[in-house]
């Protein structure tokens, strides 16, 4: 698996969806999930099972959570391999610690 990390503060406008949801019945298990309250400007970027992201990495289901970000499982159409997707919270402070965690 790759690890693709976003360092976006804004939602990408051309972003979007699939119809067709292969993986709606693979979502993550409600036991332990982040605040839903932290999905807000500077905390955790919305992800839902479909959407799509650089026009080319569909997610799948969520694969975990911590402090300062989420992980997802996506496709990613153009190289046909399932992939890691770590998306940041969008505050600065959390992106300083995103960049020093691949360093």
């Amino acid at each position: 698996m790759q690890l693709i990390l976003s360092f976006s503060n804004e939602v990408n406008a051309n972003e979007e969806r699939l119809d067709d949801d292969p993986g709606e019945q693979l979502g993550s298990d409600d036991e332990e999930q982040e605040d839903p309250r932290d999905y807000k400007r500077g905390g955790y970027h919305p992800v839902n099972i479909g959407d799509v992201f650089n026009g080319r990495y569909h997610i799948i289901r969520k694969l975990g959570w911590g402090h300062f970000s989420t992980v997802w499982l996506a496709w990613d159409t153009q190289e046909k391999r399932f992939v890691a997707m770590k998306i940041v919270k969008s505050a600065e402070h959390y992106t300083e610690a995103a960049l020093d965690e691949i360093k």
